[in-house]
């Protein structure tokens, strides 16, 4: 059976959610999300109200439509939640204490909303203010001149950072789908094959089951000039280059199921592995060891962060690239903190945590992700891939 949230849990959030705009001096939180069939933006609206619009966007077009994959939820510290959505419900909403507005107009039926309430001249705490466009920030402004909109991100980002029962069933089942799909791919990354067809092979394991594919990160090579890596931006699993016997692969994939995240990564070699390949698979798989070794009572993510990267340093690999920190709380989407030096939160139980590494050097890459739940006793795994593949 597939875990579920039940409508008194989502109540539960919501109230959290009024209590500390309240205590923040706010008279409510516009939170904002969009949609559209992708897995970015859409998790602070879904983790109030359990609704989720798949229209793709599309610009505004005067007088037949705006707001086009965007979802608003105004939330009143002392009165009644109002979503306001694009697409009809499919009996998946959660807001017993609130009222739900079907439009094709999203934009004009935030700011009634918002004039419903009362808040033309309020404090209103803005959630996902990334979300919205010049344009539609321009329209609010322009409508309720008087109301000022303070960001406040925060507010749902740190509810989301601590994990209810319910949502940890549902982090557990899609780890261990992630898990079965990497696998898939993992064996069928054989010479002669090209990055597209290990992604089916993925695929054929994830698509049945109802997941969603948010990014497949590909690279694989032979080791020497690192301008022989064979990677591809758009899609991903572009790349014409098929892989080589004594060759390498890595594989980093995230997805959803039930709107929850998995997020791991492994790596191997292409036939025989050598020396200098097992070097680098095994440092980026040591830099995680240690950070998910470090997980205990009153630790701070930047003492995990400082763990793992410590490893890598001590390895003899400088921290360089695109990604400094160790890794991410996870569950609908990216979630706090960061595991990154001089992070001062503190890691406590019902975190989720995705904690990653990729080593590279000389045309050589390691790469290895698991995901843990923070217990009162220490970390457990959630993904349960096969680890070492040589």
């Amino acid at each position: 059976m597939t875990p579920t949230i039940s409508a008194e849990e989502f109540s539960a959030r919501r109230q959290r959610a009024k209590a500390e705009a309240k205590a923040r001096g706010l008279d409510a939180l516009l939170v904002c999300s969009r949609g559209g069939g992708t897995l970015d933006r859409y998790a602070d609206v879904f983790y109030l109200t359990n609704f989720y619009t798949h229209f793709p966007f599309i610009p505004d077009f005067a007088d037949n439509w705006s707001g086009r994959a965007h979802t608003f939820l105004v939330l009143p510290v002392d009165g009644d939640p109002q979503l306001v959505i694009d697409v009809p419900d499919d009996g998946r909403i959660r807001l017993d204490d609130g009222t739900v507005d079907y439009t094709d107009f999203v934009v004009e039926g935030a700011i009634e909303a918002l004039r419903r309430a009362g808040l033309g001249k309020a404090r209103v705490g803005l959630v996902g203010g990334d979300v919205l466009s010049f344009a539609m920030a321009g329209r609010l402004a322009e409508a309720l001149p008087d109301m000022s909109l303070l960001a406040a991100d925060d507010v749902v980002g740190e509810l989301r950072a601590i994990k209810s029962p319910a949502e940890i069933a549902l982090l557990r089942r899609a780890s261990s789908l992630g898990s079965r799909m990497i696998e898939a791919m993992m064996e069928a990354a054989r010479p002669g094959t090209s990055h597209g067809e290990v992604v089916a092979a993925g695929l054929d394991v994830l698509v049945p089951a109802g997941g969603v594919l948010y990014n497949s990160f590909m690279a694989s090579g032979v080791g020497g000039d690192p301008s022989r890596f064979a990677r591809n931006n758009f899609p991903t699993w572009g790349s014409d280059k098929k892989l080589e016997e004594g060759g390498w692969i890595r594989l980093g994939i995230s997805g959803a199921l039930n709107g929850y995240v998995f997020d791991l990564a492994r790596a191997k070699a292409i036939g025989p592995v050598s020396k200098r390949q097992v070097e680098f698979l095994e440092a980026a798989k040591a830099c995680v060891d240690a950070t998910i070794a470090a997980v205990r009572p009153g630790a701070t993510a930047g003492d995990l962060g400082a763990a793992g990267l410590g490893k890598q340093e001590a390895m003899g690999f400088p921290v360089t690239g695109v990604f400094s920190a160790m890794g991410h709380g996870v569950g609908l989407g990216w979630d706090a903190p960061w595991l990154a030096r001089g992070v001062s939160r503190e890691i406590v139980p019902n975190m989720v945590l995705s904690v990653e590494r990729t080593i590279s050097q000389d045309g050589y890459l390691g790469d290895f992700e698991e995901t843990i739940l923070v217990t009162e006793n220490g970390p457990e795994l959630l993904t349960d891939a096969t680890q070492r593949y040589w």
